[in-house]
């Protein structure tokens, strides 16, 4: 049969020899114990790559160091990791110190640490009483022997004192870190001894301000000095600042005591007498002094209106007396008179009576007011004459009466400019008649009253009064004929700047500005200003017209007829024909043009050139004036307008109408023969109205 067909058989299982392994069974403990091992030395190498070294560096030796955390050390050389850490560190005879750290990624950090060192107890010890210390200049409340605690440590300058001992001083260098050391000290005696004696004896010591005992006695004395007291009753302390050297023992002389002053208590009625004692002046009543006693004493005494007076007296050691004089009126009569009769008399704010009287009065000053309703009260002082009558007499002034004399009649200002004073006191009229003889049309006649009294310049201004202002201003010529010399009026002057000039010499007179400004041109007036300014039109021609005696004035001279027979202002006259359109006939004032300011009279009020020189500009804008009826109270003109009043003749007007002081004419610019005179209110209005 062939090997490929043989046939397979069953046959028995038999296992295989030996152990087994079962699934599960535990791995061995050196396995385990190596993997541990692993795990550690892998978390140490990631510690070491970590942590970074830090160095701690204490002040104290020995220091104990504490670092929150997992750290590692050798001595002060610590290994962390990077982040905060609480440090706290600890040495014997240090302040601990607790505070945070940071460690940064720096692979090495070091920090230096200061502790504080603590202080040091000083056991002082002595057999001098009541020591007292002080430590670097500073005094300690403690009293020695005894233990001076918490001195810090180092060098230290110790000084110890005692009554009655001399000052010790002492370099010493405490040890601290909480030690004690040890220090005697002794004090050496600043006293010797005095043997003191009294007349009278049993005179009682005190020797600075401790009662010691009664002489004879001896007492220690310092030899930087004692104040030394005897007092005995019935005697005068005797002080005396003395001195021995330490460790002495003297006898000092002889102390007499002197006997003790008595007390006078001097007063009068009334009070405040001036006291004299002995030919000394002590002062004014009441008053208190010592005197020696037993011997005799004067005293006088003296007040304003009153008799002086003399007294003596004696007294007793340490006895008291009292002087109570009253003192004598030495009067005058004073024989007063006063107006109005029932005015009331006050003497020293006080009221003795009513009308004329004769008044018994001391021998001082006195203050005498004299009052009556409506009138201004009247203070002066007088002194009567003992024994003689005065006469005096006091006239009371109304108020009224009393504000105008207060008011001067002419004030003068910057530039020597001369304003005179206008009191209107009844009404008057503007404008012109219907029948006078050149009467314009513009010149409508109205009843006008003014209220406020004004100062007006008694000349018109000048070319050097208001170059001061504007320097570079020309008033110009014509043909050949200059108008610019300082002493004529300005010319070719527009009406702003006149207020400008205006406003300038309030400035400097302080007085509130009268123009507001704006732009160059005058946007507003301040009517209760009392700044200088142009006249209104009303008080220009009120100043001009009207007479003190209430009559009116038709020219500027004083006969009403055309034309003046005489030279009696500057008009356009034979002179001044060649340039001028109308000049008057036979007629000659000498000035071709303007002549100086005030070369002609004045007129009844003082005023020069009101009708004639330069033409003048006053405050108010233009219009024809067709008011009628009852009288404008302060009339100011037009609240607006184009062109400003321009008010009497010049040296280039000739004409009746012209040179009639009701004559108005209007413009805007300066002219030639045009100028301005200033104004202002005498007081500020305090009620604009």
């Amino acid at each position: 049969m062939d090997s490929d067909d043989q046939i397979l058989e069953p046959v028995a299982y038999k296992p295989f020899e030996g152990k087994t392994k079962k699934l599960g069974d535990s791995i061995p403990i050196g396995a385990w114990l190596a993997g541990l091992c692993l795990v550690i030395a892998i978390a140490i190498l990631l510690y070491l790559t970590m942590a970074r070294s830090l160095i701690v560096n204490s002040s104290a030796p020995g220091a104990d160091i504490s670092i929150s955390g997992l750290s590692f050390n050798i001595g002060s050389n610590f290994l962390l990791l990077p982040g905060d850490h609480d440090m706290e560190i600890s040495a014997q005879g240090y302040h601990s110190i607790n505070q945070q750290i940071t460690v940064t990624d720096a692979s090495t950090q070091e920090i230096d640490v200061v502790l504080e060192p603590l202080p040091g107890d000083l056991i002082v010890q002595s057999r001098t009483p009541d020591m007292t210390v002080s430590v670097d200049g500073e005094p300690l409340n403690l009293f020695l022997p005894g233990v001076i605690k918490g001195i810090k440590r180092g060098q230290h300058t110790l000084t110890f004192s005692s009554p009655m001992y001399f000052d010790k001083t002492v370099e010493l260098e405490i040890e601290g870190l909480g030690k004690q050391q040890s220090l005697e000290v002794s004090l050496e005696p600043a006293w010797g001894h005095l043997l003191f004696t009294s007349e009278p004896t049993a005179a009682m010591l005190h020797v600075n301000e401790t009662e010691i005992g009664r002489t004879p006695i001896r007492a220690k004395i310092l030899e930087t000095g004692s104040q030394v007291k005897f007092s005995k009753p019935g005697y005068k302390n005797w002080n005396q600042g003395l001195r021995v050297k330490a460790g002495t023992d003297e006898d000092y002389p002889l102390v007499t005591l002197l006997p003790a002053d008595g007390i006078a208590i001097i007063k009068t009625q009334p009070s405040g007498a001036t006291v004299t004692l002995d030919g000394q002046f002590l002062g004014s009543t009441p008053l208190e002094v010592e005197v020696s006693p037993d011997e005799k004493h004067i005293v006088k005494l003296f007040l304003k209106g009153y008799r002086k007076s003399t007294e003596s007296f004696i007294i007793k050691p340490e006895q008291q007396i009292r002087l109570d004089i009253i003192l004598k009126e030495n009067t005058g009569e004073v024989n007063l008179s006063v107006t109005p009769t029932n005015s009331d008399i006050y003497i020293d704010g006080k009221l003795v009576g009513r009308g004329n009287m004769i008044l018994q009065l001391p021998s001082m000053q006195q203050t005498l007011t004299v009052r009556s309703n409506g009138y201004r009260s009247q203070t002066l002082e007088v002194l009567p004459k003992p024994g003689r009558q005065q006469a005096l007499s006091v006239n009371l002034v109304t108020e009224e009466e009393a504000y105008w004399a207060s008011r001067p009649n002419k004030i003068s200002v910057f530039g020597d400019i001369t304003l005179t004073l206008i009191r209107p006191d009844k009404p008057f009229m503007l404008g012109a008649p219907r029948r006078q003889p050149g009467r314009r049309a513009n010149e409508i006649e109205r009843s006008a009253v003014l209220k406020r009294p004004f100062y007006i310049a008694t000349k018109e201004t000048s070319n050097r009064q208001y170059k001061l202002w504007r320097a570079e201003h020309s008033s110009s010529a014509i043909a050949g004929q200059t108008l610019d010399l300082l002493d004529q009026p300005v010319g070719q002057v527009s009406w702003e700047e006149a207020a400008q000039f205006c406003n300038w010499l309030s400035d400097k007179e302080n007085l509130p500005r009268f123009y507001v400004f704006e732009n160059g041109r005058v946007n507003g007036i301040m009517w209760s200003s009392n700044g200088y300014r142009l006249p209104t039109e009303a008080e220009w021609a009120y100043a001009a017209k009207i007479r003190p005696d209430g009559s009116t004035a038709t020219f500027s001279w004083d006969k009403d007829l055309f034309p003046p027979d005489k030279p009696v202002g500057n008009y356009a006259d034979l002179s001044a024909s060649r340039l001028v359109r109308f000049a008057l006939a036979r007629y000659d004032d000498g000035f071709p043009v303007s002549a100086p300011v005030g070369s002609f009279q004045a007129n009844a009020r003082g005023l020069y050139d009101m009708g004639g020189n330069v033409a003048e500009w006053v405050n108010d804008y233009y219009d024809v004036q067709s008011h009628r009826g009852d009288p404008i109270e302060d009339p100011r003109g037009p609240d607006e307008g184009v062109k400003h009043v321009i008010r009497g003749a010049s040296w280039a007007l000739g004409s009746r109408s012209e040179l009639r002081l009701t004559y108005r004419d209007s413009g805007k610019d300066g002219r030639l023969d045009l100028g301005f005179r200033i104004a202002r209110y005498v007081d500020v209005m305090h009620d604009s109205g």
